[in-house]
This record gives C-alpha cells, sequence and structure tokens, in this order.
C-alpha cells in the first residue's frame, strides 16, 4: 500500500471515528439538555396576559387595565389576508417543516456570511421557535438556549399544532405604541378591528414585529413604508396575492389612524368611573392579578348614565365658569396659512371632543377656521364675555380659540376654573350608576366625587330635621325662624348665625323651614334637640362626625364627599335603609334599618316641597316626574350642592373649586348645583326609573294649606301623619304680612348659608 493509500485510510478512520464521537457526544448533550426542558404542552392551555377589562353592566367597555395591552382573538376569527401577511414574512415554509427549517437556517447563515460582522445577524427562526423562546424560553443569546429552542419547537409541532401556534403567535407578540397581539394593533394604527383591514394595513402590521420602534408609523412612516412594501412583495411570492393586488397595495400611502394619547384606552366620558373601579379591584385583588390576569370585570355603572353624568357636568360647569367672565384666547397673533398639525394650534388637555378654531375675521359676527371648515359665531351669543354683544370686543384676528356645542349649535368656550361631581345611585342597593369626579380626567385624575370631603352646607339639614322627627315634630309644627344667640362656653363670644339678607321670617311650619332652607329657625331646632340627636341621625347613615361636634357642623360644617351623601340620602329613598355605595355587583346586599318607614315617609313630602316651591323650585319648572331634593351652600359661596332622589335613584351633584375659593357672587345650591342635577335627571329618564313614592299603610294624608299647617281642601300641600297626628292638627299664624316674612318668601331661590361661629 502507498503512503498516500496508507495516509488517507488513516484519515478516513479518524474521520470516522470524529464522526463517531461527536455524534454520540451530541447524542449525550442533546439528553441531558431534554431534561430541562419546560413541559411544551402547557401551550395548549395558555392563556396570554390581558389585564383587566371594566365593562358597564350594559356592556360597554368602560377601561382596559393592563402590563400588556392585548385583546385574545382566536385564529378562526382572524381573516387569511392577516394571516397571510404574517407567514410570508415571518415564516414562508411555515405550513411545510416540522417547527424549525433548515433551508431557512442555511439561507441566514449565507447572508449573515455575506453582509459582515458588523451587519445585524439573521436568525432564520420559525414563527413556532418565536412563540417558544416567547413563551416557555427566555431572551438570552446562547447556544444552550438555542438548543432548547429547536427541541422544543419539534416538539411543538409535533404535539400542539400549527394552528394553536399561529394563534398564540398573533396574540403573544408586540408591535410598538403599546399594542400586544394582532388585534390591538390594527386598533392602535388604522382605528379598525380586524376585519376592516385592507391589504397593505395587513402587510404593514406583519412589518412591526421585526422592528416595531424603527418601522413604527407614527415615528419613521418612510422605514414603515418600506418594510410593509417588502412584506407585500413575499406575499405576492409565496402567492397568498397577485402582482397587480400588490402593486396597487404597494402604491397606497399609509393612512394611520392615531389615538388620542392622554387617553388612550378609555372613553373620557367613562374615565373617573372606571378609574374608581380599578382603584378598588388594586385594593382587593392586588397588582399582579390586576394588570396581568384579571379578565373581565362587570361595574355596576350603567353607561348611558354616565355619559349623561359626563356630559352635563362639563356643560354646566362651563356655564357656570362663564358667570366669571372670558379669561381671553388659547393664543394671539397666529398668522400665515393654517397648519393643523402646527402645535401651536394643539387642542389643549381637557378639551376632549371641543373643536380648536382659528379667527379669520371679528366685527359685529366672527368667522372661524376650523379643521373642517369655517364657522360664524355671532356677537348676541356673546353677552357672557363682553356687554357690547359684539364679538370684536373679546376677539381678533389670528386669536385661537375654543368651540364646543352646549346644546344649540357651536359657541365659544373656555376650560372653566370651577369644578365638580355628579354621583347617580340606585338606592335599593347602593349600586353606582354614574360617577363623574370632575370636568375631565385628562387634566386632574382626582376624583372628586370619592375623594374631595367638602362641607356639606344645608344639604346635611335634613338630617337634622330626621333628628326632629324621630323627637314628636312634624310637618305642620311651629318653629320660630327669629336671631338667636347661644352660649359657647366660658370665655367664648355668643354664636349668633346669620339668617340671611331677609333676617328672620318669625313663626313658620317646620315644613316651610326646610324648603325654605332657614337657618335661625333650624338653629333653634339644633337647641332644642341637642348634638347628640343630630350626631346619632348622621352616623346611622354613614357621616363621619367628629367628636364634640359643634352646632356649626350640622348646620353644614360637617365634611363629606358627593358619593358619601348620595349614600346617606338613599336612606330616604329606599324607606329607611341604611346602604353603601358599591361600583361591583354582590349578590348579597347589606341594608340596615336606619329610619322608620313614617318618618321617611314624613321627610319625603317635605323634601318634595323643595322643589315644588322652595329653594329648586326655578331650576325644576316644568319637570313632571316624582323627586325630593335638598339644596346646600356653604360659607361665602365655596360649596354648591344639590342632592335629590326618588324610589329608584338618587342623584347629588357639587360645584366648587380646588383651592376652597369662592365660586362667583351670587352663587348657591339652588341657583348652580340643582340646575346640574335637573339636567342629568333629564338625561337619564328612561335609563333609570322615576316612580313615585309609596306610603306607609297605617299613614294618613291631610290636605293642607303650606304655609299656616291649617287643614285646607283647597291645600297645596297633601301632608303624611299618624292618625294621632291628624287629630291634633293646630295651625300656626306666621308673621305674612312682615316686611320679613314677605321678603324672604319673593326670594326663597336665594338660600341662606352664613354659618359662621364668632
Amino acid at each position: 500500500m502507498s503512503l498516500a493509500k496508507t495516509f488517507m485510510s488513516g484519515i478516513s478512520v479518524l474521520g470516522l471515528t470524529g464522526a463517531v464521537l461527536v455524534g454520540s457526544t451530541s447524542i449525550a448533550y442533546i439528553k441531558q439538555v431534554e431534561q430541562t426542558l419546560p413541559d411544551h404542552k402547557q401551550l395548549i392551555s395558555w392563556s396570554p396576559s390581558e389585564g383587566t377589562t371594566i365593562v358597564s353592566s350594559d356592556g360597554v367597555t368602560l377601561g382596559v387595565h393592563a402590563k400588556e395591552h392585548r385583546k385574545f382573538v382566536p385564529l378562526k376569527a382572524i381573516p387569511n389576508v392577516v394571516i397571510s401577511a404574517f407567514i410570508a414574512a415571518e415564516d414562508g415554509n411555515y405550513w411545510k417543516h416540522h417547527g424549525v427549517d433548515a433551508s431557512a437556517i442555511v439561507r441566514a447563515t449565507l447572508s449573515n456570511l455575506k453582509s459582515g460582522p458588523s451587519s445585524r445577524l439573521e436568525g432564520g427562526s420559525t414563527i413556532t421557535q418565536q412563540v417558544v423562546k416567547n413563551v416557555l424560553l427566555t431572551s438570552e443569546r446562547t447556544f444552550d438556549r438555542k438548543i432548547k429552542e429547536g427541541i422544543l419547537a419539534l416538539k411543538v409541532d409535533r404535539d400542539v399544532g400549527k394552528d394553536r401556534v399561529l394563534e398564540i403567535y398573533l396574540n403573544q407578540i408586540y408591535f410598538g405604541s403599546g399594542a400586544y397581539g394582532v388585534a390591538v394593533a390594527a386598533e392602535t394604527y388604522f382605528g379598525k378591528e380586524l376585519s376592516e383591514l385592507t391589504i397593505e394595513e395587513a402587510a404593514m402590521l406583519a412589518g412591526l414585529p421585526k422592528a416595531p420602534s424603527a418601522a413604527n408609523p407614527f415615528i419613521n412612516p418612510g422605514r414603515a413604508l418600506e418594510r410593509r412594501n417588502y412584506v407585500l412583495r413575499r406575499m405576492q411570492e409565496n402567492g397568498f396575492i397577485s402582482a397587480q393586488e400588490q402593486q396597487v397595495a404597494s402604491s397606497a400611502p399609509i393612512m394611520t389612524h392615531k389615538p388620542d394619547v392622554a387617553l388612550a384606552e378609555n372613553d373620557p366620558a367613562m374615565w373617573y368611573a372606571q378609574e374608581a373601579v380599578r382603584r378598588q379591584l388594586l385594593q382587593e385583588r392586588g397588582a399582579k392579578q390586576l394588570y396581568e390576569g384579571g379578565g373581565q370585570v362587570v361595574s355596576t355603572i350603567n353607561s348611558r348614565v354616565q355619559r349623561a353624568a359626563h356630559a352635563e357636568l362639563r356643560r354646566h360647569l362651563v356655564l357656570e365658569d362663564r358667570k366669571s367672565g372670558w379669561r381671553g384666547p388659547l393664543k394671539r397673533g397666529y398668522a400665515g396659512v393654517i397648519d393643523w398639525s402646527s402645535p401651536q394650534l394643539a387642542k389643549p388637555e381637557g378639551a376632549e371632543d371641543w373643536i380648536v378654531s382659528v379667527v379669520l375675521k371679528s366685527d359685529r359676527d366672527a368667522t372661524l377656521a376650523t379643521e373642517n371648515g369655517e364657522v360664524t359665531i355671532k356677537g348676541a351669543s356673546l353677552s357672557w364675555a363682553t356687554s357690547k354683544k359684539r364679538a370684536n370686543a373679546v376677539l381678533r384676528q389670528g386669536d385661537v380659540v375654543l368651540l364646543a356645542d352646549l346644546g344649540k349649535g357651536l359657541e365659544l368656550v373656555q376650560l372653566p376654573e370651577l369644578q365638580g361631581a355628579v354621583v347617580v345611585m340606585d338606592p335599593r342597593d347602593g349600586s353606582v350608576l354614574g360617577l363623574a369626579g370632575g370636568f375631565s380626567g385628562e387634566t386632574s385624575e382626582f376624583d372628586r366625587a370619592t375623594q374631595a370631603k367638602r362641607q356639606t352646607g344645608s344639604v346635611f339639614k335634613p338630617f337634622v330635621y330626621m333628628a326632629a322627627i324621630e323627637a314628636g315634630y312634624n310637618a305642620v309644627s311651629p318653629v320660630l325662624d327669629s336671631p338667636i344667640a347661644i352660649d359657647q362656653g366660658a370665655g367664648m363670644k355668643d354664636w349668633r348665625p346669620s339668617g340671611g339678607s331677609s333676617g328672620g321670617m318669625g313663626m313658620i311650619t317646620f315644613r316651610r323651614s326646610l324648603e325654605l332652607s332657614r337657618n335661625l329657625s333650624t338653629v333653634r331646632l339644633l337647641y332644642d334637640l341637642g348634638m347628640d340627636r343630630i350626631v346619632n341621625v348622621a352616623t346611622r347613615v354613614g357621616f363621619t362626625m367628629p367628636a364634640n361636634a359643634s352646632y356649626a357642623m350640622a348646620l353644614g360644617a360637617a365634611e363629606a364627599t358627593p358619593l358619601e351623601v348620595a349614600s346617606a340620602y338613599s336612606s330616604f329613598a329606599n324607606g329607611g335603609y341604611r346602604v353603601d355605595a358599591k361600583l361591583l355587583p354582590s349578590k348579597d346586599v347589606v341594608r340596615q334599618r336606619a329610619f322608620d318607614p313614617m318618618d321617611v315617609a314624613k321627610m319625603t313630602s317635605i323634601l318634595e316641597g323643595v322643589i315644588k316651591a322652595g329653594t329648586a323650585q326655578k331650576a325644576f319648572a316644568g319637570f313632571k316626574k316624582p323627586l325630593a331634593g335638598k339644596t346646600g351652600t356653604t360659607n361665602k359661596s365655596r360649596d354648591a350642592w344639590f342632592a335629590a332622589y326618588g324610589p329608584e335613584v338618587v342623584i347629588v351633584g357639587w360645584i366648587g373649586r380646588d383651592d376652597h375659593g369662592p365660586l362667583y357672587n351670587g352663587a348657591a345650591g339652588g341657583s348652580s348645583a340643582a340646575p346640574l342635577v335637573r339636567s342629568v335627571s333629564d338625561a337619564i329618564d328612561g335609563a333609570v326609573s322615576f316612580d313615585e313614592f309609596s306610603i306607609p299603610a297605617e299613614a294618613e294624608t291631610v290636605r293642607v294649606n303650606r304655609k299656616t299647617g291649617a287643614i285646607d281642601e283647597n291645600g297645596d300641600v297633601l301632608e303624611v301623619m299618624t292618625a294621632n297626628e291628624v287629630r291634633q292638627l293646630e295651625p300656626i299664624v306666621p308673621e305674612e304680612n312682615s316686611e320679613q316674612h314677605v321678603e324672604a318668601e319673593q326670594n326663597y331661590t336665594d338660600e341662606t348659608y352664613d354659618y359662621d361661629e364668632e
């Protein structure tokens, strides 16, 4: 044998021996790795992290709270064009390989050798391998992880199946802009459902997972276009679309729909309600479950009621704010061609659905440009801004201002400095139907409906009068409305509460005292009853009263949130039971008896009079539904309240300033908050029921004169009484001809509110 043959034979033997050794080592290594692999069959039952979707009781999405914002969509609901786009972009041989594509690995290797060491390396991973890496393994760049990925991909393809793998992939991947999964990506970039996507839109989405930031059309539209057209070519090469379809789709511009970045996931009208639910869920369930696996949570919120509460609060805050005058435009001196994408014309936070406009011409009337065309604002509509009723008194060319439809077409508006809250509740079980905690969640996350403790003013008075009813008073009992001085103890001045501009009214009925929200007669009741009785009644319905509560506390200095006021008034609405407010439905309704049903019926009859002939009469003129309520105003008009109720609904409205400053000169519950509650009542009629009030079977009714309390078959009040009270009826003789009495009766909508202690 020649040396060459001997050498070649030796090399062959060594090569064979080496191959055997390498093969044996590889098999041993693979067996060792297999022992450390996670269970790949968990993918069969895997579900993505979706966070928590909060929905209303009528099925409307209020908000989504998730670490990764996604909506799971089954594969059968994903259009073929979307599936084809992703397969073409990521794994053209998906339906042919068994989890690992050898040809793709070879192609990637050759491409990497050509590109050189400084270029970004191609991976050659299949969709199956990507699912394995993202769900079962980590993203670490090691040889061990890559081997594990390949082994698992083969097992997954065999045992889990291609349809399930593709379903996981399309719901799991990240698309940039906070969007996880193809369904949320379609909404984020195009404002569409998956079924509405065009070929070019599907291709653009399919191009994002490789580079969700670099190819983001919001940030880099040029790169996004290149990536999209690459995917379209791949779709045509793989036979998913025709050459003509590719050509048409490639020539189409990228038309994205950028979401509202301030409230990207939520309808502004739903913000405060869903945020209140979120806070409760976070407290009860913890952050991990809330943001990663809360599923769908049904709340007590009714979407129609919620929209009405939000819309009417915004409208009334604008109207109330106008009483303080016009503060000027957003900007002055905008000139040149109008570029609606300019930061100078950006919509300010809180504007929500309002319109940014530029004044083109201003004379008696004003012509303004909007993104949708020109608008004329009549000078006569600006009487709140100028006494001249001419547009050029407040607007000049180049002014940037806001327009909104407050119910009578577009008009000039400004972001209000006032704040407010609305709560709508079902008094039967405490379900919160609507909750607006401020003008806009864009400008302030502070929820004034649930978090703002404000002085209650005269909305607290009915609980004082309830204590009096329990002590033996009734609607026709005489009370003296005249100045009083109360000794507060050694070293302290006497307390002399004000009776308002009209002073005292003299002897009046218990009913009239509450209907007109009289302070002096209320203080005399307080003095007669003692604070212990008042505190007892208040705490029964959930008010928090301090130790050693003063007389001023009972006259309106006590603090509560609008939600707490709504809960307290529920005890009048439901016949005398305390119910606590709830945002999540519960089968067990805990109701504690707070008041006797007869006493509640008496109180409700009086509070109906507040709306029919008292401090809220003007606001509720023409309102035909059964409703009872009470106005409230605090010192120096810092807070304006109105609480109303029927057997199936409680509505509380509050208006004030976050800095506790005065609202404006003359502000009061009857003129500021009562109109808000009236408009909410009108808007939710049909969504809630305004049923007639019922009275206990043992109650008797008697028609009396409202002012004197005397039995009068032509009287305007039907009093609810016990049989014994009817027998003991004795009319009072009010000082009807006194100057003070006449003025107070004529000006009953100007509620008195001064309860300062001296």
